[in-house]
């Protein structure tokens, strides 16, 4: 056998041994999120309740009746295909697979906590808002997934990881920079076409392009960059890794869920989930912070 096969063979348990040096998150927690929570939408598949929960496009409001605001909710954790649920929960796994070791570099174990459980109470609410909002149908077009949940967790990678970055530079990067990235994901978003409902944008594209360049510039100047490079030879090969997937899982990430997508996909929703997913933990532990608003 090989050098090389055997790497390829070995990968897994290697990947599982790196998993356990940089996670510090309590068992049962990751067993809660990890294994608890695709039984309940692997259960609710199995179950049919997607015809009963999903949420109904034709509705003028969220508030129409309780059946339509209970609804708005659980759409959300409920699917029509076996294909649509594997793909929701591949790319939940993968996500929560880079931000866990970051959350464990920045010590934000409860930042976490708190983030998610907003995710899983609010997002849905606001996923549904901005849907009927944007593309108020007058159809029976129903619409349900996790696909907005695990959007908004992909919104929470960037600040993370910022976090992360700044936890391991002595403060020499600010949390403050994950607006960054952030604002450019979403100008590329508004200057891609990707379904037949979500054309390009280009004024608002170069409008939040520009305020990102605005934004990485002043965050640039105050920023010690001979400093960086003394850090980065420092860092620990456990934490380049956790830098590495976590930066790969975010491009690609976006770029899977908000600009390759096929064709039928809430964009809106993605886009809606992703951008409450960010500004949830940016404003309440990143500005809120830096405002002294909050104990860190």
């Amino acid at each position: 056998m090989s050098r090389r096969l055997r790497e390829i063979l070995v990968l897994p348990s290697t990947a599982a041994r790196w998993w356990r040096r940089t996670t510090t998150a309590p068992a049962a927690e990751q067993w809660l999120l990890l294994v608890g929570l695709p039984i309940l939408l692997v259960g609710s598949w199995l179950a049919g309740l997607e015809t009963r929960f999903a949420f109904r496009l034709s509705a003028e409001s969220v508030f129409d009746s309780p059946q339509t605001f209970l609804t708005a909710f659980t759409a959300n954790y409920v699917h029509f295909g076996a294909r649509h649920l594997f793909d929701n929960l591949l790319n939940y796994w993968v996500t929560l697979f880079a931000i866990y070791p970051l959350v464990a570099v920045a010590g934000w174990t409860r930042q976490f906590r708190l983030s998610v459980l907003a995710y899983l109470i609010a997002v849905p609410l606001g996923i549904a808002v901005v849907t009927l909002a944007v593309l108020n149908p007058s159809s029976e077009q129903f619409v349900v997934g996790f696909s907005g949940i695990v959007a908004a967790l992909l919104g929470f990678l960037p600040v993370v990881l910022a976090a992360a970055v700044s936890e391991q530079t002595d403060g020499a990067i600010d949390p403050t920079w994950a607006v960054v990235p952030v604002l450019f994901s979403v100008a590329l978003v508004f200057s891609i076409p990707s379904v037949p409902y979500f054309q390009p944008q280009p004024t608002l594209a170069v409008g939040v392009g520009l305020t990102g360049v605005v934004i990485g510039g002043v965050l640039w100047a105050g920023t010690p960059t001979y400093r960086l490079r003394q850090y980065s030879r420092q860092l620990s090969a456990d934490v380049r890794l956790a830098f590495l997937i976590g930066s790969t899982v975010f491009v690609f990430g976006v770029a899977g869920a908000l600009v390759f997508v096929p064709r039928g996909t809430n964009v809106w929703g993605h886009l809606s989930g992703y951008v409450v997913g960010f500004v949830i933990p940016y404003v309440w532990f990143v500005l809120a912070e830096r405002l002294r608003l909050v104990p860190k």
